[in-house]
């Protein structure tokens, strides 16, 4: 049931820890923090900044030297546009970053990001609690904030801990991993939403904190969780990361110096081998046991292990490792003395519970002489802060330590030349008939296990295979970006960088190693930087290969006037004046006497009122959009035309009839009134019908976008905006046309018809001219 393989895996699950505690850089004043940091880290309340708050990439790009490696002058790479990365770098040194749900509501004034103008939603990623992962998650974080403007921020799982890329502190909290309920909630929340959760999660403590994300960028392995929320379609399956991870046996660099056989299982194997193993791996010590049972003035007076006892109040107590107060200690104890203890046994370092292990079966029929001696009930494993420790005490002491790690890790490539370096043992090559005979490793932790489902069988005693490690997104991320009522969110590009994000172990590696190399602020800022710095050196290739086609984009024309709106404008101002003109003529020469009453003016004036609400709809589309002008426009157009056309119509209907009759020598009677009830009818009809469509569906204003191929300045393309008015349902503008087409249709016949009517009533060219009109505008 693994996504690898059955039981291939590192982690089933990583429990919260947290790191010694590192305190942020201190300072007096500015110039000492950017000579630390780098350029624009302020001092603030006595500690430095981070000067990469309002983006690292406007950070790195200011220095001088990257100035040059952008130039259009100097650009070395083909692959890539030269004017394009001038471009790039503009843009970048012209605004900070993407504003995200973290940032204060003044953070935008202040100049600490942008505003979020092209309304993307907001991506949570989530950091895991390794470095690597910290690395992959702040990659992730400056590409959406910094290169396509897709607001972003990061998930630890545990509350107040924080490891957000632009934190102004520089915190760097180590959280709790593959907590994969947080894809359920992001599953769950309107539009994938997030941020919905922020208010909750800072009155939030303990289990009352709600982990939500929508991405992880480094998964090892699965579990029971993950594997429900992938069945559920709440997660995606795993997508292949480009990083080959490996985990299993690993042994200090200077062990094997002094014993090469111990780099491989045949140095270790059998009885032959026990006493060695004993000698050689010897326990480690905690600090409390060292200064209470070991040094011989309780650590009062310092020596080359302790300079001085431990806190009072017992939080070091438990500690292997304290940078400059305690060196570690590793001696041998009953257990390794093999005169005392006939089944004598060296010291292995094992994972803790939660943590994917198969050092009890390999180590029992592999009928190798070690094991784990950490506090964990059980399992007998220690906590990852105590591992960490561990390493770092046999790197201090020059000590042999065999025990289980992994790579790519910021750890594993610390030592790298120190002597300590961590050497991969060679087991038995993993098949698949041996994967499939491991034990459940979470059995190992479970007081109630029996000893076959602690040790197993020699079938699943075998090494480990290397693995591809995975990126997993929420299920419904890409379906939430184009179902998103906004259309400019529907063009966000997170999905498409989440999918074509890739990235090796060997870049990972050259990452985790500047950061090891820098030594200034460990813990809090220099990784960041590491990242950064990677990020900018490697900046043309990150954009070719995770910004997507057409990205970055800007969105232009929904302010202004474009000149078809302004002839809009004008032909319907015209006509609105043309309409009134006539109007004021007609009652002018009827007044005067110059019309006579047989010239059937209510038709006329019915006509002149058509078209005057046909005027009014038409300048009301010409303007901005927005509820009442799109409102008013279909009522405007749906009865202008219909009083415009209908009494036309059947007037026209009328002639006929009576020039019909009149060719048979019958008398017909015409009543004006029903003439005149008819045409007014079928204007009520269409007032009913505007009723309805306002009551049930009124049109509201919609963004149109249309991406153009032109780029601006800072090579963005541009995206422009219109507006247009719509319903929730078609229906109604296809009635409206229907019943348009069918008045022109009719009209259309009854000109035709006409054309044997005699001059004196044929309106036959006037009404193909109305109907023309009409067509046509």
């Amino acid at each position: 049931s693994s996504i690898y393989c059955l039981g291939q895996t590192i982690f089933l699950s990583i429990i919260s820890f947290s790191l010694p505690a590192h305190g942020i850089v201190p300072c007096n004043d500015a110039g000492t923090c950017e000579e630390l940091l780098w350029k624009g880290s302020n001092c603030q309340d006595g500690f430095c900044t981070n000067p990469f708050e309002r983006g690292c990439l406007r950070a790195m790009l200011g220095n001088d030297g990257f100035s040059q490696k952008y130039s259009r002058q100097s650009a070395d790479d083909s692959s890539v546009d030269e004017l394009d990365m001038e471009a790039w770098r503009r843009r970048l040194l012209s605004a900070p970053r993407t504003c995200n749900s973290e940032d204060g509501p003044q953070a935008a004034e202040q100049g600490l990001c942008s505003e979020n103008v092209n309304d993307y939603a907001e991506v949570r990623l989530s950091s895991q609690n390794w470095e690597s992962a910290f690395v992959l998650s702040w990659m992730m974080q400056i590409i959406y904030s910094e290169l396509v403007g897709v607001p972003s921020t990061i998930e630890t799982g545990v509350f107040e801990k924080n490891v957000n890329f632009y934190d102004e502190t520089n915190r760097m909290d180590y959280g709790q991993a593959t907590r994969y309920e947080m894809f359920q909630r992001a599953y769950d929340a309107a539009g994938g939403d997030c941020s919905i959760y922020n208010e909750a999660n800072k009155e939030a403590g303990g289990d009352d904190y709600l982990p939500c994300a929508h991405a992880v960028m480094e998964v090892w392995s699965t579990n029971d969780e993950l594997l429900d929320v992938q069945k559920k379609g709440v997660a995606e399956p795993g997508q292949l990361l480009g990083i080959i991870g490996f985990q299993g046996w690993h042994i200090t660099l200077s062990s094997i110096e002094k014993d090469p056989s111990l780099a491989n299982i045949y140095g270790m194997t059998g009885e032959s081998n026990r006493q060695k193993l004993a000698d050689t791996f010897k326990r480690p010590t905690t600090w409390r046991y060292y200064c209470n049972f070991i040094s011989p003035n309780n650590c009062t007076t310092p020596n080359d292990v302790a300079t001085r006892p431990p806190a009072e109040d017992g939080s070091e107590d438990g500690r292997f490792f304290a940078l400059g107060n305690y060196t570690g200690f590793f001696r041998a104890t009953m257990k390794n003395d093999c005169n005392q203890t006939k089944a004598c046994t060296g010291h292995f370092m094992d994972w803790p519970c939660g943590w994917s292990s198969y050092a009890k079966q390999q180590l029992k029929h592999l009928e190798i002489a070690l094991e784990s001696d950490g506090s964990e009930e059980n399992s007998n494993g220690y906590a990852y802060t105590e591992m960490v420790e561990i390493w770092s005490a046999a790197n201090a002491t020059k000590s042999d330590l065999i025990g289980l790690w992994w790579s790519p890790d910021a750890t594993h490539n610390l030592y790298i030349g120190s002597g300590s370096d961590f050497i991969p043992v060679t087991l038995p090559t993993a098949t698949q008939e041996c994967v499939e005979n491991r034990v459940d490793s979470l059995k190992r932790c479970d007081s109630s296990a029996t000893e076959f489902e602690l040790y197993g069988d020699e079938k699943g005693a075998c090494g480990e295979p290397s693995v591809n490690l995975q990126k997993i997104a929420v299920g419904n991320m890409r379906s939430n970006i184009q179902d998103n009522e906004s259309p400019r969110s529907q063009m966000s590009p997170a999905y498409d960088v989440y999918k074509d994000f890739s990235i090796t172990d060997l870049q990972v590696a050259d990452i985790l190693s500047e950061w090891a190399d820098r030594g200034q602020d460990k813990f809090n800022f220099d990784l960041r930087f590491a990242t950064c710095k990677w990020m900018a050196e490697n900046l043309d290739n990150i954009i070719k290969s995770a910004v997507p086609p057409t990205h970055p984009r800007t969105f232009a024309g929904d302010t202004g006037t474009t000149p078809l709106t302004i002839v809009a404008l004008v032909f319907s101002s015209i006509a609105i004046l043309l309409t009134i003109s006539t109007v004021y003529g007609m009652w002018y020469k009827y007044q005067q006497g110059s019309i006579a009453t047989a010239a059937q003016i209510e038709f006329l004036a019915l006509l002149l009122v058509g078209l005057f609400l046909v005027s009014i709809g038409s300048l009301l589309l010409a303007l901005e959009p927005s509820k009442w002008t799109c409102t008013g426009s279909i009522w405007m157009i749906n009865i202008g035309y219909t009083t415009q056309l209908v009494p036309t119509m059947i007037r026209v209907s009328a002639i006929i009839k009576i020039v019909r009759a009149s060719k048979r020598m019958k008398v017909v009677t015409v009543n004006r009134k029903v003439l005149l009830t008819r045409s007014i009818g079928f204007s009520v009809i269409a007032a009913l019908y505007c009723a309805l469509w306002t009551i049930f569906d009124p049109p509201h204003s919609e963004t149109s976008l249309n991406l153009s191929q032109d780029k601006n300045d800072f090579g963005e393309t541009i995206v422009t905006v219109s507006n247009y008015c719509d319903s929730n349902s078609p229906i109604w503008f296809v009635v409206m046309f229907a019943c348009q087409a069918l008045l022109l249709i009719v009209a259309s016949v009854l000109a035709h018809q006409m054309r044997s009517a005699p001059n004196a009533v044929n309106d036959s060219q006037e009404l193909a001219v109305m109907i023309y009109s009409s067509f046509i505008f």
